[in-house]
């Protein structure tokens, strides 16, 4: 593809992402309780709905859905995480989309395919690739200043341009008694940038829109550089929020923990000038989905289960999101056995590249397929972080997707599965955070499994869950520190029992899925 191709494509994700991106799984978002939460179920409770037979998970012994469940391992998919976190290890910590421990995980995953009898494509994706190419620099030049270090207290934000400014600080409305989670910041108005002088490091409180919106307004507003502070940062916790599509970008943003843009907002008021230097690399460059199907099921109903491959450029990516990949892996293996010959419905399943850049394979993916190849997607089921530490059992909600009556029974099929094992569980808007959302957005019903990221655990859903309040349900996500050590096995192995189920009740072909 060309590059002309891969800009408009990242363009009309950036589009999409301004209007429905909300923090929530693969993107730094609020910290506090998420009030995308919807109402917490009542094991045992779900509704009878017109399409889904209601019969539990375990009735009907023999029937595909429940040997697809029993067979899931979940010492299995452990120890694929094993080599999923040796080949990062190998590979400077990370998996990134670009990179050879990326690259590494894809062959990983194909073999095992191979080797359980599927035809693998490996499927080509240009996408923007990021490298930071030396530490950054945030220096506040004034006597008696706070040092700030690369790492720690700051970081270039995903797909920065590089820059070098000395310059003051302007302090754009910025509150440094925001409270964790709050996204009441300027910038994301251009109005807000009226009386930003030209030159200036803007400094702004974490905000409710995109960073790539928050920045364009300050380019366009002649800032030399922009630093969002989340109030919720601290030392050696600092993310990357993506900035999607680097098209048109010019100036450096970074991310800066709370203390940080404390110490900014210090210099900012005080007159002192403040130097930042930025190395990063942005580049288009080829990498790869890796898709396989079963040999046998009806060609016209394709269930189609995926998660991102990818980890974030800071660390090796176990929870976020071997966890959802590794289950998806062990279904198709299972699936293989029990079902050498195939379903009545096709199983398609998908290992993506590029999601923490901006949903850039899967949207790839789906770009390239003509209508009736799309309409041949029954639904498409998105398995992403089943195993946080404080996690919880989130079921996607279907009510503000493209077909809502479709999407609705893939949802209770979920909910079946887990109530059939007395598990509680929430519906979770998950928005434009992961893989679902371009099949969402061509008409393609969708469902899936999420255990949660930063999102801080209400003392409700702590006692339901019988989980630490007050804490993420992911402490370690998009850091160094998401390795096999951050993986609770038990909730992994809840979430790929119930994922494995859905998948067999849709692939037997009983359950019939409205077209609205």
């Amino acid at each position: 593809m060309a590059i002309s191709e891969v800009v408009t494509v990242v363009r009309t994700i950036a589009r999409l992402l301004v209007l429905a991106l909300a923090a929530a799984a693969c993107q730094p978002g609020p910290s506090a309780a998420p009030s995308a939460v919807a109402t917490p179920s009542t094991p045992g409770a779900t509704p009878a709905a017109s399409g889904v037979p209601q019969a539990s998970p375990d009735a009907g012994a023999g029937t595909l859905a429940e040997e697809l469940r029993d067979a899931i391992s979940v010492e299995d998919i452990l120890a694929d995480l094993s080599q999923l976190n040796e080949i990062a290890a190998a590979n400077g910590g990370t998996r990134v989309a670009g990179s050879a421990g990326y690259d590494a995980s894809a062959a990983f995953v194909a073999d095992e395919l191979r080797a359980a009898g599927y035809d693998v494509v490996l499927v080509p994706a240009e996408i923007p690739t990021f490298r930071v190419d030396a530490p950054t620099i945030l220096e506040i030049l004034a006597p008696g200043a706070p040092a700030l270090q690369d790492t720690r207290d700051v970081k270039p934000l995903l797909l920065s341009p590089p820059g070098d400014v000395t310059a003051r600080v302007f302090a754009l409305g910025f509150d440094p008694t925001a409270a964790p989670g709050s996204r009441l910041g300027l910038g994301c108005d251009p109005a807000d940038w009226a009386d930003v002088p030209a030159g200036a490091i803007v400094l702004v409180n974490a905000g409710p829109c995109p960073r790539r919106t928050a920045m364009v307004n300050a380019q366009d507003a002649g800032a030399a550089a922009i630093i969002t502070a989340y109030p919720e940062w601290v030392a050696d916790q600092v993310r990357r929020p993506t900035l999607v599509d680097p098209t048109g970008l010019e100036i450096p943003a970074l991310g800066a923990t709370h203390e940080a843009g404390v110490a900014l907002f210090a210099a900012a008021t005080a007159g002192a000038p403040v130097h930042l230097e930025v190395s990063t690399t942005v580049a288009i460059e080829s990498t790869m989905n890796v898709i396989a199907e079963t040999p046998g099921g009806d060609p016209a109903h394709v269930v189609m289960l995926g998660g991102h491959l990818d980890s974030v450029v800071d660390g090796p990516g176990i929870n976020d999101n071997g966890t959802g990949t590794m289950t998806v892996l062990e279904i198709a293996r299972e699936l293989a056995r029990i079902r050498p010959d195939g379903a009545p419905w096709k199983v398609r399943v998908a290992f993506w590249t590029g999601e923490e850049t901006g949903l850039l394979g899967s949207a790839d993916y789906i770009r390239t397929l003509d209508r009736p190849t799309i309409d041949a997607i029954a639904a498409y089921l998105n398995f992403d972080m089943l195993g946080s530490a404080n996690g919880v059992r989130f079921v996607y909600d279907a009510a503000n997707t493209t077909r809502p009556a479709a999407s609705g029974l893939v949802q209770e099929l979920f909910q079946q599965a887990l109530d059939a094992d007395g598990f509680a569980w929430d519906l979770v808007d998950v928005g434009a955070a992961s893989d679902h959302f371009p099949f969402d957005q061509n008409g393609v019903p969708v469902g899936g499994l999420f255990s949660g990221a930063n999102e801080i655990l209400t003392p409700d859903q702590a006692a339901r869950f019988g989980r630490a309040a007050g804490v993420p349900a992911d402490a370690c996500y998009h850091l160094l520190c998401d390795t096999t050590e951050n993986v609770d096995a038990a909730i992994l192995g809840e979430l790929a029992r119930a994922a494995a189920w859905v998948t067999g009740r849709l692939a037997d072909g009983a359950v019939v899925l409205p077209a609205g």
